[in-house]
């Protein structure tokens, strides 16, 4: 609890400044897990209901009461009655009520893990956003240079009288394009940079290092069962939902024991107003619970509680193990797709733009031809990478509905 209390009240400007924040998705998963206030206030949450279960069990505030007696007759005694009186709850209903609260602090502790696993989740997203269009600047460099060499080649041809103008021009237009593009993705990744910033509660124009690495990807065939058994034992949202159950479940049991009748003791000091001895006072009282409604309608509440507390945990199960299906067939795809470019597609690309270009350098062929097979070349690798950032973004997924890594 004390580590939540200082979690909560370490303010985000407080931080050292990490010149390395940025550089991996494991650094600004940390910074997150630090600052995000989402996360801080779902820390709160748990701590409130914590305090709340710390005093469950105890005892109602006792009652001090002040009744007169005054009689006309001077042979009978006047008195002030002072009494201090105590409810006590009978049949286990104290430790009933301890126990809902600690089910509600169950509650809000999965409650808390889940938004940290969607924030999890959604940084690692953004990290491999970050990521990819860093290595899309990088291969649009590529591509820019491929094109300066391209408009080269051209006007030499030109220049020697084997060329046409628009050839040339054309070249230039390719060299433009990639500048264009380059200014494109720039904007973009700014945006990511802002994205991530955010999430981890900095400033959205602070800056971040370039990124070093993708995260690492799991290297064998994920199994949809598997990862369903994981989910039913790991997932935050799951286990909240057990916990609410356990907890309606305890108050449903509650609910029935209000037909119960609990006792008030009281005793206090008998004080005659004729100056005699002071005298004592003592009462024993049993609420009568009486079929007037209150009880039976607290038990139908209860019940219903319950059920509808059974059937939401239904619902997200059903719904968690739909969305981990889902997941693994679009990983399994991009698994296939990546392996596909990576070993077919990308070596014809760069073996027929080379072959092309080569040519056209030694006056064979037509400029066409060569950015023709550079475009091709640009959307392989363009594609490759896009497949990689799907599979970064499943695997995310897959780990929030598991609640942990792979």
């Amino acid at each position: 609890m004390l580590a939540a209390s200082l979690l909560v009240h370490t303010p985000a400007m407080a931080q050292p400044a990490d010149a390395s924040l940025g550089a991996t998705a494991e650094s600004l998963l940390a910074a997150g897990r630090r600052l995000n206030p989402a996360l801080r206030a779902a820390a709160l949450d748990t701590e409130a209901a914590a305090a709340k279960a710390g005093g469950a069990d105890r005892l109602d505030d006792p009652t001090i009461s002040d009744s007169y007696q005054y009689y006309r007759d001077p042979g009978v005694f006047s008195a002030h009655t002072v009494m201090l009186s105590q409810s006590f709850p009978l049949w286990g209903k104290r430790s009933l009520r301890r126990e809902a609260a600690l089910a509600d602090v169950d509650a809000s502790r999965g409650q808390q893990q889940a938004v940290q696993d969607d924030l999890d989740e959604r940084i690692k997203v953004a990290y491999a956003q970050y990521y990819l269009l860093t290595r899309d600047i990088a291969v649009n460099r590529e591509i820019g240079e491929l094109a300066r060499r391209m408009r080269t080649a051209a006007s030499a041809r030109y220049g020697q009288g084997g060329g046409d103008q628009v050839a040339a021009i054309q070249a230039l237009g390719e060299e433009t394009a990639a500048k264009t593009e380059a200014v494109r993705l720039e904007g973009a990744r700014d945006a990511a940079r802002a994205r991530l910033n955010t999430l981890i509660g900095r400033p959205a124009d602070a800056l971040l290092a370039e990124p070093m690495r993708a995260r690492s990807l799991p290297s064998g065939e994920l199994v949809a069962a598997v990862l369903i058994q994981r989910a039913r034992g790991g997932n935050p949202t799951l286990s909240a939902s057990n916990a609410a159950i356990a907890a309606a479940r305890t108050r449903s049991t509650l609910a029935d024991k209000a037909w119960y009748p609990d006792v008030t003791i009281g005793a206090g000091p008998l004080i005659q107003t004729n100056n005699q001895p002071m005298g004592f006072a003592a009462t024993v009282g049993l609420n009568i619970p009486l079929p007037w409604g209150r009880e039976a309608a607290g038990q139908q509440e209860a019940a219903a509680q319950l059920g509808a507390t059974q059937q939401r945990y239904e619902a997200k199960r059903l719904e968690i193990e739909g969305a981990l299906g889902e997941a693994v067939a679009l990983l399994r795809a991009a698994n296939s797709t990546e392996t596909l470019l990576r070993r077919d597609a990308m070596p014809q690309a760069r073996a027929t733009f080379k072959t092309v270009l080569a040519g056209y350098s030694q006056g064979k062929g037509e400029l066409t031809a060569a950015i023709t097979a550079e475009r091709q070349m640009h959307d392989v690798e363009l594609r490759l990478l896009q497949a990689q950032f799907d599979a970064q973004v499943e695997v995310a997924a897959i780990e929030r509905l598991i609640g942990g890594d792979l």
